[in-house]
C-alpha cells in the first residue's frame, strides 16, 4: 500500500542530523506498524502535490509554518485538501496538517492564548471509530504547538481533547483523521525540542515537561489507528470494485 507524505516543513540541523525530517520519522514509525507500506514524499512547500490516484492514502506533516497564513503553497495545499475530501480519499493530518485540514474544510485555526503545548499531555478520548482497534478513555501524546483549531468544520467530529486543547483529534466518517500531537516523534527528539524552545515557556512548564515526558506515551496506539484507517479504507474500496465487477 502506497502512502503519500506531504511535507509542510523541515527540521533544522542538528536535530535533523540525528532524527531525520518529518517524513523520515513518519515512514520509520509507520513501517514498524505495517511493513507492507511504501511511501512517496512530496514537498508541499515547493508546490509538489500528488494526483489523487497516485497513492492509496495521504499524510500531511507538521511544520513551523502557521496554517492560517496565506502563502501561495499553503493556499495550493488547501485547494488540494478540498479536492481530496471531495473524493473521500483516506487522509491523515499531524499537527500543522491537522490544522490545515480543519481550515480547508471550513474551520478556524488561531494562535492560542494559552501558550505553548510542549512536551506531552493527556487527552480524553470521547468517541470510538471502527478503525480505532483499541478502545481507551484517554491517551498521552507528544506535542509541540502554539496554534490550535478553535472552530471545527461542519461534518467533522471531535473525538479527543482536554481543557488546554479541546479539539485535539478530529475525524470525518472513516476516511479522515487528524491529530494535534506527534505520534511519529520520539521522546529523545521531543526532549531536544523542549531544550530548543526553553525560552518560549515558563520555568514551571519547562520542569513539568520533563516529568510528563517520563510518563508512558501512547504514540504506538495512534500509529495503529492510522494504519487501520488506511487498511480498512483500502479494503472497502476493494470490496466496492468487486461488487461493481459482479
Amino acid at each position: 500500500m502506497k502512502i503519500g507524505i506531504l511535507t509542510c516543513g523541515h527540521v533544522d540541523p542538528p536535530l535533523s542530523d540525528d532524527h531525520g525530517q518529518y517524513a523520515d520519522m513518519i515512514e520509520t514509525s509507520l513501517y514498524e506498524v505495517n511493513n507492507a507500506f511504501t511511501f512517496q514524499n512530496y514537498d508541499a512547500t515547493k508546490g509538489e502535490l500528488p494526483k489523487l490516484d497516485e497513492c492509496h492514502g495521504f499524510i500531511i506533516t507538521g511544520s513551523v509554518h502557521n496554517a492560517y497564513d496565506d502563502h501561495p503553497w499553503i493556499l495550493m495545499l488547501i485547494d488540494w485538501v478540498i479536492r481530496c475530501e471531495a473524493q473521500r480519499k483516506p487522509l491523515v493530518g499531524i499537527c500543522f496538517g491537522h490544522q490545515l485540514i480543519a481550515r480547508a474544510l471550513g474551520g478556524k485555526v488561531q494562535k492560542s492564548e494559552k501558550g505553548w503545548g510542549l512536551g506531552s499531555y493527556e487527552v480524553q478520548v470521547r468517541a470510538q471509530k471502527k478503525w480505532m482497534n483499541l478502545s481507551v478513555d484517554s491517551a498521552r501524546l507528544l506535542v509541540s504547538h502554539q496554534d490550535q483549531v478553535t472552530i471545527v468544520p461542519k461534518g467533522v467530529k471531535v473525538i479527543a481533547g482536554n481543557d488546554f486543547c479541546p479539539n485535539f483529534m478530529l475525524v470525518k466518517d472513516n476516511h479522515l483523521f487528524t491529530v494535534q500531537g506527534h505520534p511519529e516523534f520520539s521522546v529523545p527528539f521531543t526532549l531536544k525540542l523542549v531544550e530548543k524552545r526553553k525560552h518560549l515557556i515558563t520555568p514551571q512548564h519547562y520542569q513539568q515537561a520533563f516529568v510528563d515526558l517520563d510518563q508512558p506515551q501512547d504514540s504506538a496506539l495512534i500509529l495503529h489507528w492510522i494504519d487501520n484507517l488506511f487498511v480498512m479504507a483500502e479494503q472497502g474500496r476493494s470490496s466496492e470494485r468487486l461488487q461493481q465487477a459482479v
